[in-house]
């Protein structure tokens, strides 16, 4: 069961004047963005039986390597990313440990506000 990180998300139309030229450009009037959903800090005692899996990281390593591995779908690369509190890959030093949460939809769940 796939669960889409935009399924809560309001669209919201955009015609502000520093898009003009490229409204003008592309023959619109506005163009479409997602809202951001807000996820609240994990307490880890909140969530029963949360599984870990650890990767310590290498120079090949990436985020949607590991989601599609342990979560089937690459997709969900944010979810790890989120969960250790390093948005960048770049961010990470090599052999710093990386924190898998499973299942899923739980750790989706108890991040969602």
């Amino acid at each position: 069961m796939a669960i889409s990180r935009y399924r809560r998300m309001k669209l919201l139309p955009n015609n502000a004047a520093e898009y003009s030229e490229q409204l003008k450009a592309r023959g619109v009037k506005s163009i479409t963005h997602f809202s951001f959903n807000r996820f609240k800090s994990i307490k880890l005692k909140e969530i029963p039986n949360l599984q870990m899996e650890v990767q310590i990281w290498k120079t090949s390593d990436r985020y949607y390597k590991f989601a599609e591995q342990y979560y089937g779908d690459s997709t969900y690369w944010w979810v790890i990313a989120l969960f250790n509190n390093k948005p960048l890959e770049s961010d990470i030093p090599l052999g710093h440990r990386i924190l898998i949460p499973m299942p899923l939809e739980m750790i989706i769940s108890a991040m969602e506000i």
